[in-house]
């Protein structure tokens, strides 16, 4: 038995070494060879299919694909991203999923493919968190919002995503306004400007000390009325206090 996070970072030499201690006969079922397998290792089909897809080393190991019935490592990461997208906390702990985040964070922070893979696990996840309020998942996907950051997988086009009317809720629940401007992934006057962010959200990022003070004062110059900008100096002014 192994652990998820074995698999995950394990050399090539030692995932070879891995599947050819398996005691696993030949299967002409490839689903039911891949579930011996896990079951060998002590892991869930998707941990094996995550921890051997999200390996870095695995992309060289072709004999490896093919013993889990894959032709190339491209079917493999084929499987590997639906298991990731959907499956949430079954298969694959919390852990398990920081774990995957770290690996992307270090595989390339910037590479397009993990930044839209990653967004669309997160829309699976919200789509869940609006049909039923769930600790367990409400708390995974906090952990999840804030890796995402941390790892420096949220590109452009997700900051600007996460930026619109539509996901001002699931910032409130995540603090994301704070998350995303403490990583450095959105501009701290660009996030004062985005139109899809309400003022109550920029007051409070404000109050938090999140934005420079010279940069909110510069914005709060630029507000059109003496009411709003107010408002925006005394939670300026509670930072600061």
């Amino acid at each position: 038995m192994i652990s998820f996070e074995t698999l995950l970072r394990a050399s090539g030499e030692e995932l070879f070494a891995i599947f050819a201690a398996t005691r696993v006969g030949p299967l002409d079922d490839a689903d039911a060879r891949r579930e011996q397998i896990a079951q060998h290792l002590g892991l869930k089909e998707g941990q094996l299919l995550c921890g051997i897809g999200f390996n870095p080393a695995a992309r060289s190991l072709d004999s490896v694909c093919r013993v889990l019935g894959y032709a190339d490592i491209g079917a493999l990461a084929t499987a590997r991203n639906f298991a990731f997208i959907h499956d949430v906390y079954r298969a694959l702990s919390i852990n398990n999923v920081l774990e995957i985040y770290g690996v992307l964070g270090r595989l390339g922070a910037h590479d397009p493919q993990w930044s839209d893979l990653v967004l669309t696990r997160v829309s699976h996840i919200e789509a869940q968190l609006e049909e039923t309020i769930n600790p367990i998942l409400i708390g995974g996907y906090k952990l999840e919002i804030r890796a995402i950051y941390e790892q420096h997988l949220a590109s452009p086009d997700f900051v600007r995503g996460r930026l619109s009317p539509d996901h001002a809720v699931m910032r409130d629940v995540t603090g994301e306004n704070v998350i995303m401007l403490e990583t450095g992934a959105v501009d701290p006057l660009a996030f004062l400007q985005a139109p899809g962010v309400a003022a109550n959200e920029k007051r409070r990022v404000i109050f938090q000390g999140a934005v420079p003070p010279a940069v909110a004062d510069h914005y709060i110059r630029s507000l059109p009325g003496e009411d709003e900008q107010r408002s925006f100096r005394e939670a300026l002014a509670g930072s600061q206090g």
